[in-house]
């Protein structure tokens, strides 16, 4: 790297921040794994699950800072790479580099999360199952025992009449 050459330390600042956006990646992809192990559980634990989304929601923080910052430095030099592409051919190629192996991280976890999605959503659905089919047994315990409690003095009249 040249001495005093700001477009080459901001590619170094670009380069680092892939680098870093990589690292954050890898921790999202540990935690989607995670959230997959725990819908893998009986009984699933909705604790662990949303343990798993809080981090993963500050992760995702990161990565939206990466992004942005990415974008304000490559928006200030991006004419000079592309006046001078001998110059900062190495460095632009790293870059290309980086980005495939994030973009690759990127589509692994987007993988592991629709498959995580539809466990959820088949979670989710039980879930519903059993709730409506609780509520059916309750009104049907309900109304048995009014019928019960109420119903009771009418066979005893019929009862006594028929004598």
């Amino acid at each position: 790297m040249e001495a005093g050459d700001p477009v080459l330390t901001q590619l170094e600042m670009l380069r680092k921040c892939l680098v870093c956006k990589d690292e954050v990646l890898t921790e999202i992809y540990k935690e989607t794994r995670e959230q997959e192990a725990i819908l893998d559980t009986d009984p699933f634990s909705e604790e662990a699950f949303d343990g798993t989304l809080e981090r993963k929601g500050g992760l995702i923080e990161k990565i939206s800072q990466y992004d942005q910052g990415f974008e304000q430095i490559f928006a200030r030099i991006k004419d000079e790479v592309i006046a001078n592409k001998g110059r900062y051919r190495a460095q632009v190629e790293d870059m290309q580099h980086l980005i495939g192996e994030v973009t690759q991280k990127a589509m692994r976890i987007q993988a592991v999360e629709q498959k995580n999605k539809v466990k959820l959503e088949v979670y989710f659905n039980n879930r519903r199952q059993q709730i409506k089919n609780f509520n059916v047994s309750n009104r049907t315990v309900s109304n048995y025992y009014k019928a019960m409690s109420s119903g009771g003095k009418a066979d005893a009249y019929f009862m006594d009449k028929k004598s």
